[in-house]
């Protein structure tokens, strides 16, 4: 017995159905994905909380006694306008063996998303020295936690007046 043209028509439609939910749900689960991370990593506008920039300071550093003189930093005093600092960071490192920084973490206390910025290095990289621009809120302290490759951590505050905030 043939399918007749009814029951063809029918398998088609539903044929194409399943296509546009497959082209569909893609999309939908990533922005599931997305607004479940954006809970997660507060990537939306909100306001500054120095206590939470101290929680994450303290995540990374994990309970180890910081080193003194493992970051060296330079940084501005007074910056007039906020939205581009000069930063200038080097840690003091062979960059050999296990004498690296496998991750330096940039923080601004003040600003709505405290780490500014995350560095990965490997022996490879020949030299920690990094200069950067970052966009400070208001004034603030800026805080460099370098995690080195043989469990050390290096730890330096600095503070920075800024004249006219950014991240408004």
């Amino acid at each position: 017995m043939r399918p007749g043209p009814d029951r063809k028509r029918r398998a088609l439609m539903a044929l194409g159905a399943a296509a546009v939910a497959a082209a569909v749900a893609p999309a939908s689960l990533a922005e599931t994905i997305r607004n479940r991370l954006s809970q997660t990593r507060r990537t939306f506008p909100m306001d500054a909380d120095p206590e939470d920039a101290e929680r994450m300071i303290q995540r990374a550093i994990r309970g180890r006694t910081p080193v003194p003189d493992i970051v060296k930093i330079d940084l501005p005093g007074i910056a007039e306008n906020g939205a581009s600092v000069p930063l200038t960071f080097d840690v003091d490192c062979a960059m050999a063996g296990k004498d690296y920084p496998e991750t330096v973490h940039v923080f601004v206390i003040d600003n709505p998303f405290p780490e500014v910025a995350r560095y990965r290095y490997g022996p490879w990289n020949g030299s920690a020295q990094t200069e950067m621009r970052i966009r400070m809120a208001t004034s603030s302290d800026v805080v460099i936690v370098a995690e080195m490759a043989d469990g050390r951590v290096g730890v330096t505050r600095e503070a920075v007046e800024v004249l006219e905030g950014a991240c408004s």
